[in-house]
């Protein structure tokens, strides 16, 4: 045996070796053939404690203590080649097989001259939990299933110039330990190929997912996409020359991008797509970035044209065309259904585009079809009127503007509403039967990206009387819980229209309603001060048993008609002076009152007068709400017994 201890400068050999001193140990002897070397580092790779044992019968075996591949670490690397080569010229292996990846067939080649140097392997079914100890940190870690395949890599003194990779997945899967990305059966092809001249990087690959399901924050999507990209790399500048992208029952879209890595900035992008069925889009890639509000409740329909420019830090032009589009409101609060359109938006030119509906419906009300004209500077649209039918009515909108301005979005707009049949307008929006007509007139409302105002006063005609509402304010229209203030005041109802519409039992007479203070949180009331009382005038003055009976059980229990004279109870309607009634709410508790308000626990809610008379009193003056809203339920639903005596 002989034993030979070597100090290797850096200038003994081009092999691109970046350490200052190399301790080599030589061993030979019948058995073989021995070299140990203290450690190399290179641009792409260091290793430490380096072994190669070379056998008499061609193989040799390697050991790495420690290898760290573009900032990747492995330790106790164990590599045996079949057959190995080692000459003055250069060093290969043939049939390589790595104890840490079991499958994999490996092939490696290093010519001394040119520092030139190629790495390859041969994946079959490799456990992918085993294969991600080899792949850098940034990518997903697989954790199931198996890959097949060839994977390469040259370059030279100077670091990586190609890279080639040819892989099947296996119902592989991944996952992290923060649960924003996971996959799992994963089944497809992955083909890429990147090249490097000078300092620029080119490159292309193929993506053919045919089944599996991933979770990509806040994207969940399933197997069937397919994709083809080319494009270059220049330091931290990612340019994708052009990118096609088949998207199962959505359609195909074609883009290119410049991405600055470094800042994480998209420079511009270009994408087009024809023929794009929008509510598989619409429901895969924008609704999870929804995280509330109306659009995250509502689905598109239709089908679309789209051609985006985007450059700058901002859209330069959208060219988007309408096919039979829609979009309709999961609680059924609107819909707007057979949209058609031509859209040539621009950021630094005026365009007027037109666009045409068959129809919709708010809040279960059909709407009829219609076309606007939209005019368009940038991102300020307005139409100059519009109308919307409205079963036998419509509704006009009058100098509709809507604009972005520090990231939010703001519009205005004034309308009046034509005489609708409430009895058409209540059965479609599935309240009791209404009788009359609505009509009214819709000052200036305007949104500010958190509140709608509404200027002036709301004015509407219904029950044959008057309705204004005044200072209506509704904060996070869009979101969960929206809030809404103002004041209402109603003058001169038709107490006939209104019983008669409610099964109250029947009351002749008008009646004053004033609602101040009202707020409502998610559409629930939280506070207000409402008073009902006898309108001003000469008008019939009557009311009937079954209203009498109705009213004195919302006076709660003990409540009772006060009969002037014991006979009364034979007769089926009586007169009465005036009606009194106010409730306060306050923390869930309604405090109520009546014409008067009196002194003590009893306040009368009808005064008699005429003949024959009744009074109706109310002896309870705490109420909860949720029990008056009960009781109101139960009296119009005519379960109750009359207790008129």
């Amino acid at each position: 045996m002989r034993s030979v201890r070597l100090l290797l400068f850096r200038q003994c050999c081009n092999w691109g070796v970046q350490a200052s001193l190399l301790f080599a140990s030589f061993t030979a002897g019948a058995a073989g053939f021995s070299l140990s070397v203290a450690d190399i580092a290179a641009p792409d790779f260091t290793a430490r404690g380096i072994t190669l044992t070379l056998p008499e019968d061609g193989s040799a075996d390697l050991r790495i203590a420690e290898l760290r591949v573009q900032q990747r670490g492995l330790r106790n690397v164990q590599i045996r080649c079949a057959g190995f080569t080692l000459s003055t010229a250069s060093m290969s292996c043939h049939g390589g097989k790595l104890a840490q990846l079991p499958g994999a067939i490996m092939e490696f080649d290093y010519r001394f001259a040119t520092g030139s140097w190629q790495v390859s392997a041969q994946l079959r079914n490799v456990p992918g939990k085993q294969l991600a100890t080899f792949l850098p940190a940034f990518m997903p870690q697989l954790n199931q299933g198996a890959l097949s395949g060839t994977l390469r890599i040259s370059g030279d003194a100077s670091g990586a110039a190609a890279v080639a990779a040819d892989v099947q997945l296996a119902d592989a899967g991944f996952s992290d330990a923060s649960g924003l990305h996971a996959a799992e059966k994963l089944r497809g092809t992955i083909k890429f190929a990147a090249a490097r001249k000078a300092a620029i990087w080119t490159w292309q690959g193929d993506i053919a997912w045919q089944s599996g399901e991933m979770f990509w924050q806040p994207l969940y999507l399933r197997g069937g996409h397919k994709v083809a990209a080319s494009g270059s790399l220049a330091g931290t500048s990612l340019k994708i020359e052009q990118a096609i992208i088949d998207q199962p029952e959505a359609g195909r879209v074609q883009f290119a991008a410049l991405w600055d890595m470094k800042q994480g900035v998209l420079v511009e992008c270009t994408a087009r797509g024809d023929n794009l069925a929008l509510e598989k889009l619409f429901a895969d890639y924008i609704k999870p970035f929804l995280d509330k509000g109306v659009l995250a409740e509502s689905s598109l329909y239709g089908h679309a044209d789209v051609d985006w420019q985007y450059r700058d830090g901002a859209t330069q032009s959208l060219r988007l065309a309408l096919r039979d589009a829609g979009i309709a409101d999961a609680e059924r609060r609107f819909a707007l259904l057979g949209v058609n359109s031509e859209i040539d938006w621009q950021a630094d030119a005026p365009r007027t585009a037109s666009i045409a509906f068959a129809g919709g419906a708010l809040l279960g009300v059909p709407l009829g079809s219609g076309q606007w004209a939209v005019q368009m500077r940038g991102m300020d649209f307005s139409v100059a009127q519009g109308v919307l039918p409205v079963l036998d009515g419509k509704l006009e909108l009058h100098d509709f503007r809507m604009q972005r301005k520090d990231a939010e979005w703001h519009w205005q707009f004034a309308a009046s509403l034509s005489r609708i049949s409430m009895e058409q307008f209540s059965q479609a929006a599935g309240w009791p039967k209404m009788l009359g007509t609505l009509a009214g007139r819709i000052p200036r409302v305007s949104y500010d990206g958190h509140e709608v105002n509404v200027d002036g006063a709301l004015l509407f005609n219904v029950f044959d009387g008057t309705v204004v509402a005044t200072q209506l304010k509704l904060t996070d229209p869009f979101g969960r819980a929206p809030r809404l203030s103002g004041n209402l005041n109603m003058r001169e109802l038709d107490l006939d229209l209104l019983t008669r519409t409610f099964s109250f039992g029947n009351m002749q007479g008008r009646i004053d309603v004033d609602v101040n203070n009202l707020e409502l949180q998610d559409w629930q009331p939280a506070r207000f001060d409402a008073r009902v009382s006898s309108s001003a005038g000469n008008y019939p003055r009557k009311i009937s048993q079954k209203a009498v009976q109705n009213i004195s059980a919302l006076g709660g229990a003990g409540a009772a008609a006060a009969i002037q004279r014991s006979y009364l109870r034979f007769f089926e309607n009586f007169g009465y002076e005036r009606i009194g009634w106010s409730c306060k709410l306050r923390n869930g508790v309604c405090a109520m009152g009546g014409v008067d308000n009196g002194n003590g626990a009893a306040y009368a809610i009808i005064k008699g007068g005429g003949i024959p008379a009744i009074t109706v009193m109310g002896y309870n003056r705490d109420v909860s709400w949720s029990e008056l809203i009960t009781r109101l339920k139960r009296v119009t639903q005519g379960n109750m017994q009359a207790v008129v005596k």
